[in-house]
């Protein structure tokens, strides 16, 4: 618990350091996360108190592995509502319901009641997006460039991320254009599904959907950013907290396992591009008598690079432009092992007719090394379409 305390005294060390600080030239206003639950298009058009809008994406994807053809079909990959309400100057609340491989997999996202006493301190409450990284908390897939998301979001985090919690956040304005945010929540955590539903080795996606505290024991999780001007902001994330059942009506029935994930992540606007990316460390307790069949560590990052050009080419569309960019995604299960890795090169063609929808055509080459370090080469063409309603 030291790493998630270090945090949390940060930022209310952050506090008294602002006192001294003439704050009366407020920053500019902005989302508390650009991409976030409250920075939709919806909002802009708001009728009443409350907000009604989502998105839907679908993809056609031709991937090959080895030589031979994995997957080639379509998909109605996601289908989201998003509802926001404005109850009073000092309560909101908004909600999220995902229908995924058409509605093979409904979820609740996001549904938080948000209780505002000041810029500086927000109270929140319900099935919160979990703090851990920038994208797990701006993942829609029409502000997304690639058709697939992160790996290491994916495969390591497991994004989208959502955990019933309580908490608080806020914002302490830098300056005329910096600020500093943070979030900081008690979570129910990850299950030992990490470990026990996970036949390939330790997969911590597995570990989600701890709706009832399995161990009742609250993980925190926690983010603070720092962001000196608009498009340019550094986080640092943590989640940490046991993971397995320890007690069994008060009596000991195994030793307290943890769970501790880092992320660090950044987004940089300069000279036209758009540089953003994360990097994951995690630590697992694994018990002693599988330790070497499961990762007690993993870890795993992606940078992509995107630039926007043609903006009215297509007269009949005078908002529309085009982008093109490049990612690389590298994801390591096991730190302790040459193989079982994913590497991952990304190349992407946008079309927008308005920035509320996007046309991207992808196509990524990469090698995936099973635990005894055995490549297998994959590639593939993927195109989705992807709009905001």
């Amino acid at each position: 618990m030291r790493s998630i305390a270090l945090l949390a005294g940060a930022a209310l060390l952050l506090v008294p350091a602002l006192k001294g600080q003439d704050t009366t030239q407020a920053a500019p206003e902005r989302p508390f996360v650009t991409g976030g639950v409250y920075d939709k298009p919806y909002l802009t058009r708001l009728l009443g108190r409350t907000a009604l809008g989502g998105y839907a994406e679908a993809h056609a994807r031709l991937e090959r592995a080895d030589g031979a053809t994995e997957e080639f079909g379509f998909e109605a990959k996601r289908w989201n509502i998003f509802a926001s309400t404005q109850v009073s100057d000092f309560v909101r609340i908004a909600a999220e319901v995902e229908f995924e491989d058409g509605a093979e997999e409904i979820k609740l996202e996001f549904a938080a009641i948000d209780v505002s006493i000041s810029r500086q301190l927000t109270l929140r409450a319900g099935m919160l997006l979990s703090p851990l990284g920038r994208f797990n908390l701006a993942h829609d897939s029409p502000q997304n460039e690639f058709t697939d998301r992160p790996l290491v979001s994916t495969e390591l985090l497991g994004v989208a991320l959502s955990e019933p919690g309580l908490g608080v956040l806020g914002l302490f304005p830098l300056g005329a254009t910096g600020r500093i945010t943070y979030e900081l929540y008690a979570v129910n955590g990850f299950d030992d599904g990490l470990i026990t539903d996970s036949p390939d080795g330790t997969r911590i996606p597995r570990g989600r959907g701890n709706f009832e505290d399995n161990n009742n024991s609250p993980a925190v999780v926690g983010r603070m950013a720092w962001s000196p001007r608009l498009g340019l902001e550094f986080g640092v994330s943590a989640h940490h907290g046991a993971y397995n059942v320890f007690e069994s009506e008060g009596t000991p029935v195994d030793q307290k396992r943890m769970l501790t994930i880092w992320v660090f992540d950044a987004e940089v606007e300069a000279a036209g591009f758009r540089v953003m990316g994360e990097a994951s460390t995690t630590s697992i307790d694994v018990p002693s008598g599988l330790r070497g069949i499961f990762a007690s560590g993993q870890r795993g990052f992606y940078l992509e690079a995107v630039r926007d050009f043609g903006r009215g080419w297509v007269r009949t569309m005078p908002r529309s432009f085009f982008s093109a960019g490049g990612r690389i995604d590298v994801v390591d299960f096991d730190r302790d092992l040459d193989g079982d890795t994913i590497h991952r090169y990304t190349a992407g063609f946008n079309f927008r007719p308005t920035r509320d929808t996007v046309l991207k055509l992808n196509y990524f080459r990469g090698t995936v090394r099973d635990r005894f370090n055995n490549p297998t080469e994959e590639a593939g063409f993927l195109f989705s379409v992807a709009t905001y309603f």
